[in-house]
């Protein structure tokens, strides 16, 4: 598989694959794709469909497989941003916002995230994270400008949930819930702020979905 990512504000991920090989997205992703791909769309088992679903994620994937050598497919990122390649051969895991998963090679697994402390589900989409891994290149759409931060061991940075794209598997994260009255009730930032801290990377979306929306909105129209 050979990849070129085009554009400038708003890239484009082109892809061109060998027959037989095979890539997969999350539906609605897919901006093209040449006569030679065969799109299947698969559930992956009721498991996998209902752990999708409740993490607000799509229930289906797309599955694209040439059928000649040199087929093309395309994908976009959702909004005005930049998109990311990880090769999983150097990454064990990355850690993934929901919405920035674009696509991946069959030989990766993306699994729908669950968390069991109670405190993580304080924040709502912000915090519904999925896991990839495995033997193949991935692809993550950030919004904006892609922010990219390397924590040392023990080093740490607050973030505003909404702006997290992906961070690798070493990275803790927690909940700080914000302190102080004033910051609760006229902060303007929501109620926490997410912790990660290292060693590891960090990928942040230059741009919120839910800032974009609110400052694009007008005024009256609610």
């Amino acid at each position: 598989m050979e990849y070129q990512i085009e554009g400038t504000t708003m890239q484009t991920l082109v892809l061109q694959l060998r027959r037989g090989e095979q890539l997969y997205s999350e539906t609605g992703n897919l901006l093209m794709m040449s006569d030679a791909i065969r799109m299947t769309t698969t559930g992956g088992g009721f498991g996998q469909m209902l752990a999708r679903g409740l993490t607000g994620n799509s229930l289906f994937l797309n599955v694209f497989e040439a059928e000649e050598d040199g087929a093309e497919v395309m994908f976009a990122t959702r909004m005005p941003g930049h998109i990311v390649p990880f090769d999983m051969r150097q990454a064990y895991e990355v850690v993934v916002q929901r919405h920035a998963f674009l696509c991946a090679e069959r030989s990766v697994s993306y699994n729908a995230g669950f968390t069991l402390k109670l405190g993580r589900f304080l924040g709502g989409n912000g915090l519904m994270f999925n896991t990839i891994r495995g033997d193949g290149m991935a692809f993550i759409s950030v919004d904006g400008e892609v922010v990219h931060r390397t924590l040392r061991g023990g080093e740490s940075i607050l973030v505003h949930p909404g702006h997290i794209a992906a961070f690798r598997g070493s990275i803790e994260y927690e909940v700080e819930l914000l302190k102080g009255v004033r910051n609760l009730l006229f902060g303007g930032d929501g109620l926490y702020l997410i912790r990660l801290t290292g060693p590891g990377q960090v990928w942040l979306h230059g741009v919120s979905i839910h800032n974009l929306r609110d400052a694009l909105s007008v005024p009256g129209s609610r």
